[in-house]
């Protein structure tokens, strides 16, 4: 025991352990730890930095009573501003929405007061005039008499255009761009709908192109395309925004006509056969060719009206025409 003593009280061996040992100074120590800390944060910082970037996420921080805005980098450039010359203010922020979203931006805003969360989707016209989609998400914090949201704003465009066009493949037709059948079927119930709620007249057309099978035997399937093809862009360059045109399949079509009591109807299937008519078509050899069509017409009739009733009216008209001579526009023998 008395050698241990004077082994720990020995001079030499306590100055080497203060001087060289693992407990080092305090001070030294805490510095050291400080520092370790700071580029922890820094590097957190980046990486975090690094994340929203790639997810095109931004961060913010909003005093409503206040009027004042905080942003992170990525929202300046989202917003597509320079954080050097713009100030970020929830003014200049609802400047930056699109009018047509604005409400409800501030509808949200509202309700978080209320259930603490802001979830909204909006567009926002950036200062080059380019529209883009974001999706913000925030949780209101009620700090003393301030009002404070604190949240997220993600760049969705990408994901907007692709939903756009996914919606576009699934009611168009991929060879002439109308709409398909199973979308003016849905749109024909709306129609109906509305028949039946508010009375206001509703009609059909329903055409095929005489002898089609004969320009594709004769002339080749591409010459058949191009016939759909031209008559669809002229569909949808002369008829009015409102009406839908469709394919409903091979080379039968469909135009529902809202708004449009039988004998407009009429008048709007004689326009288009005529148009048709008109038109030269070219084969891939060369050889010019024309080509008809035959419609038959039918409108919203009475209380009892059915989609499949309306569509069989103008099915039977069609191939009366056909029987007929083609070339022809035949329609429901009442008036709308």
């Amino acid at each position: 025991m008395k050698g241990s003593h004077n082994h720990i009280d020995d001079g030499s061996s306590t100055e080497e352990t203060h001087g060289g040992g693992s407990c080092g100074d305090p001070g030294d120590r805490l510095r050291r730890e400080l520092e370790e800390a700071r580029e922890e944060i820094a590097h957190l910082k980046r990486t975090l930095h690094r994340v929203q970037q790639i997810a095109r996420l931004g961060y913010w921080r909003a005093s409503l009573k206040a009027n004042e805005l905080y942003w992170s980098e990525v929202t300046y450039d989202i917003f597509g501003v320079d954080p050097e010359t713009f100030t970020p203010s929830i003014r200049a922020f609802k400047a930056m929405v699109h009018p047509d979203d604005l409400e409800s931006v501030e509808a949200s805003m509202r309700r978080a007061e209320q259930d603490g969360s802001h979830d909204v989707v909006h567009r926002i016209i950036r200062p080059d005039g380019e529209i883009r989609w974001v999706h913000e998400l925030a949780d209101y914090v009620p700090e003393g008499d301030d009002q404070i949201l604190i949240g997220t704003v993600r760049d969705i465009t990408e994901q907007k255009k692709l939903e756009l066009r996914l919606r576009q493949l699934s009611r168009t037709d991929e060879l002439t761009g109308l709409f398909n059948r199973r979308y003016f079927m849905q749109r024909l119930l709306q129609e109906l709908a509305r028949y039946r709620r508010y009375g206001r007249p509703t009609s059909v057309v329903l055409f095929d192109f005489d002898h089609f099978k004969r320009i594709n035997d004769t002339h080749g399937h591409p010459a058949g395309d191009q016939v759909l093809v031209k008559v669809s862009k002229l569909l949808r360059e002369r008829l009015r925004t409102n009406d839908i045109p469709a394919r409903l399949g091979g080379e039968e079509f469909a135009l529902l006509l809202p708004e449009t009591g039988l004998e407009e109807a009429v008048g709007v299937a004689e326009k288009v056969r005529q148009l048709v008519l008109e038109q030269a078509f070219t084969s891939e050899e060369g050889h010019r060719f024309e080509a008809s069509i035959t419609c038959g017409v039918s409108a919203f009739h009475g209380a009892e009206e059915t989609v499949e009733a309306i569509l069989h009216r103008a099915d039977q008209n069609l191939y009366q025409g056909k029987r007929t001579g083609r070339n022809r526009v035949i329609s429901d023998e009442w008036d709308s």
